[in-house]
């Protein structure tokens, strides 16, 4: 009992400093996202994308999350959209992590607001798990907080800020956490006096944090557990130290691999039957065309001032606000939607030059101390393998090399890994190269760090007693003051130690200010309430009754989808199924009607009187048809013969000048 309090009081300690770190981090995410926190409930970030497509897609993927979860995810692979088509919600990402924000939808009521909190907390926690495992890997308390916010601030994740699956960067470090705690040497050894029960058990809750960590990741972002599966099991083998001969290495393993494939069997396995249902497939060409160069590497999306631009912020209805859009640093950034024939010559994908030039640094830094050696030939390994898969099919072995020749070693990770044929943006393995530039670029700051040459430093020495002269003893010698014979000790060591930490801090604070993310662009959604024909819907239909929104996109890239994902947030609010949608993958109908409806015009009074993508929507099972006004007026509807006396028209909303027709069963001539 008398210890109790002690080691009470000591966790206290520990949850308060970890949770202020925690706070310091996401101080640091709320301002380098200014000034997303203005207006939580209105805006969304964008990154450095002119559309908010994907931003809109993920608000209505979170909104789905959270619904589905109120009736205890009943339903929850047949979201509203592309119908009929079931299954649809796994035609993109499903985040099932969003399900966390459903008492903040439930609460207020804002998709948007939960959206931001989710990012939020995303961005804070890639800082926070990085400082974690550099604490783990040994590193004082100064240079692990400095690695968490490099990792937090990484060029890439905010480059691609506007996906926020591509964010998710602490289920990673979370996950190579508990892959050191597996590879631990001293822990795994066997113990006389141990008790084999809570041995065991200890095992057993490592690999639980291995597999709950990896599921985490998986969940939140199936490219990043993909990736980070391919790229640990090289990089892990210098870990390995026979740990594979031994009994306690596998059963954490074992653990870890049982809980992984329970959670995430059912979302493996209605991905792979979808796959397959739907001969899902990514053209190479694509591939090619999103793989990255080599010279990538060399820039980072920190350009200067020449290259700034005005980006003018959107409304949720389409229009440009009134106020003159804020200037926002740009960069020399492709258009990532759609492959480009005429490729720029250098993508943002370097971690920033400084960094780059100390990770040799680095790693030869981490080789003369005794506990890292092999976490630096980890990070070295995990970086080099990232550089080449983020080069894609564009690298080949050698013709000279027998019997392997002339292959694309690209190639055979999409015939043998499964899911890899499917994924469309090599180019992404980038983040993991960053990762691990941090990583080696901490052991080069490393070297200025006095507590690694000191034990004690900072510290006065020591004054050193003067001795007292002795005649019997030293009536030989000649006489020699107390102050020569025992000089006072040296300031010189104090005053090293002290340049090398200002050193250290300073080299600290320039490698996070060297790639300081710009200001990122904002969509704005500034209608209040809930729309006229929206409510209208709630009243006037039943919730399983099907809705068909007009326009439809009329070209490939991510941009020509805007308009449909905001179809898709406003059937966030009336509930009911959509003919529309936008994913990852479409269905065939939907491809087939996009592609006669884009072939008529984009209006309706372009389209010919025998239109077969009108004839097709007709009868695609949608009771109503919403219709901007940009596409037809109700002039335009009565005076086509294929919507004359089919399309009845039942309500309008002036401030978003839309109508909504019901669609007549039967022609009545």
């Amino acid at each position: 009992m008398p210890d109790s309090e002690p080691s009470r009081r000591n966790w206290r300690c520990l949850w308060r400093r970890e949770f202020g770190c925690w706070c310091v981090y996401l101080a640091i995410a709320i301002y380098a996202s200014w000034p997303l926190c203005l207006a939580p409930t209105s805006t969304i970030s964008i990154g450095f994308e002119n559309e908010a497509t994907v931003p809109l897609l993920n608000v209505w993927t979170l909104w789905w999350n959270t619904d589905r979860t109120a009736v205890g995810f009943r339903g929850y692979w047949d979201a509203p959209i592309f119908y009929p088509t079931t299954g649809t919600f796994a035609f993109s990402e499903a985040q099932p992590t969003m399900a966390l924000m459903s008492p903040i939808v439930w609460l207020t009521g804002s998709r948007i607001l939960a959206y931001n909190v989710y990012l939020l907390l995303i961005l804070s926690l890639n800082g926070y798990s990085s400082r974690c495992l550099l604490r783990r890997i040994g590193h004082q308390s100064w240079l692990a907080f400095v690695g968490g916010v490099m990792c937090q601030m990484l060029p890439f994740i905010w480059w691609q800020s506007g996906v926020v699956q591509l964010t998710s960067l602490f289920g990673v470090v979370w996950t190579i956490y508990a892959l050191l705690d597996m590879f631990d040497v001293p822990t795994l050894r066997y113990d006389a006096d141990a008790d084999p029960a809570a041995s065991i058990l200890q095992l057993v809750l490592r690999g639980l944090r291995l597999g709950g960590a990896f599921c985490l990741t998986y969940l939140m972002c199936n490219y990043w557990g993909l990736f980070l599966t391919l790229l640990l099991v090289p990089s892990s083998v210098w870990l390995w130290n026979f740990n594979l001969l031994r009994l306690r290495f596998w059963i954490p393993l074992v653990v870890g691999g049982l809980l992984s494939a329970l959670l995430l069997w059912p979302l493996v396995t209605v991905q792979r039957s979808l796959a397959a249902e739907h001969q899902w497939s990514r053209d190479q060409s694509w591939i090619r065309d999103l793989s990255a160069h080599a010279r990538d590497f060399t820039d980072t999306p920190a350009t200067p001032p020449s290259h700034e631009r005005t980006i003018p912020a959107v409304h949720v209805d389409g229009e440009t606000p009134a106020d003159p859009p804020a200037p926002v640093v740009w960069s020399r950034v492709p258009r990532l939607e759609f492959p480009e024939e005429a490729r720029e010559n250098v993508w943002p994908l370097g971690g920033g030059t400084l960094k780059l030039l100390l990770v040799p640094v680095g790693l030869i830094a981490s080789l003369f101390v005794r506990g890292r050696r092999r976490w630096g030939l980890f990070a070295a390994t995990f970086a080099l393998v990232a550089f080449g898969m983020s080069l894609g099919p564009t690298v080949m072995v050698h013709p000279s090399i027998p019997r392997i020749g002339g292959e694309i070693p690209y190639e055979w990770l999409q015939q043998y890994v499964p899911g890899f044929k499917l994924i469309r943006s090599p180019f992404r393995f980038a983040l993991f190269v960053q990762l691990a530039v941090v990583w080696l670029s901490v052991e080069a700051l490393d070297l200025l760090n006095p507590w690694r040459w000191w034990k004690r430093p900072l510290r006065k020495p020591p004054e050193v007693p003067l001795e007292e002269f002795d005649p019997a003893v030293e009536a030989t010698e000649a006489y020699v003051h107390p102050a020569l014979r025992n000089p006072p000790p040296s300031i010189f060591p104090l005053v090293q130690q002290w340049v090398m930490l200002g050193l250290m801090i300073a080299s600290s604070l320039v490698l996070i200010g060297e790639v300081w993310p710009p200001r990122q662009s904002m969509y704005h959604h500034q209608s209040l309430g809930t729309p006229s024909w929206i409510m209208w819907l709630r009243e006037n239909s039943r919730p399983d009754e099907v809705v068909v929104c007009l326009p439809f996109p009329t070209g490939y890239t991510v941009g020509d989808y805007q308009e449909t994902s905001l179809w898709m947030y406003w059937g966030t609010m009336h509930g009911r199924p959509l003919v529309n949608g936008y994913s990852g993958f479409f269905p065939h109908h939907f491809v087939d009607l996009k592609e006669k409806l884009q072939r008529a015009g984009t209006q309706l009074k372009m389209f010919p009187w025998d239109s077969q993508g009108l004839k097709d929507l007709n009868v695609c099972q949608a009771r109503f048809v919403v219709v901007k006004r940009t596409f037809a007026t109700r002039d335009d509807v009565w005076q086509h013969p294929l919507t004359k006396f089919r399309w009845a028209w039942v309500t309008a909303d002036e401030e978003h000048q839309l109508d909504v027709y019901e669609i007549e069963p039967v022609d009545p001539d």
